[in-house]
C-alpha cells in the first residue's frame, strides 16, 4: 500500500496571483469621482490613491450593490473598505485585496454627496 502512495501523483490547481495595481482617483465639488469605473480582479492587490481636488470632504467607501447610495455609511463598507474622511485639498491611500467577482458601488458618505451624485462603480473580474 505505501508503494501505491509513493506512485500517485498530486495535481493540484495552480492559479495565477493577479499582480498588483494602483489606481489613482479624485474627489471634487462637482461630486463626481474620476475615473468613476474601476475595473479589478478578484484577489487583486489593490493600492488606492484618492485625491480631494475640492474644497469640501470627500469619502470613497465601498458598498454592496443592494446597499442605498444614498443611506450608506461607513460602516456599510465591504471588507471595510474606505478612504475615510478625506478634507478639501488633501488626499490618502489605502490598500486592499480585491473582494469576490461582482459589481460594487463607490460611494461619498458625507451627507448629501450621494445624492448629489457622487457614486462610482467598481467591477471585479474572476
Amino acid at each position: 500500500a505505501r508503494r501505491a502512495l509513493a506512485h500517485r501523483r498530486r495535481h493540484s490547481e495552480v492559479t495565477a496571483v493577479p499582480e498588483q495595481v494602483t489606481i489613482n482617483v479624485t474627489g471634487t465639488d462637482s461630486f463626481v469621482f474620476d475615473p468613476a469605473d474601476i475595473i479589478v480582479q478578484s484577489g487583486q492587490e489593490v493600492t488606492l490613491n484618492f485625491d480631494n481636488a475640492g474644497a469640501l470632504e470627500h469619502s470613497g467607501v465601498l458598498v454592496a450593490t443592494s446597499v442605498d447610495a444614498v443611506e450608506a455609511t461607513e460602516e456599510d463598507a465591504v471588507r471595510g473598505i474606505s478612504t475615510g474622511s478625506v478634507a478639501g485639498g488633501k488626499a490618502n491611500t489605502i490598500m486592499f485585496v480585491a473582494p469576490p467577482a461582482g459589481s460594487y458601488q463607490i460611494v461619498c458618505t458625507v451627507a448629501g454627496h450621494a445624492a448629489g451624485g457622487m457614486v462610482g462603480e467598481l467591477t471585479v473580474t474572476q
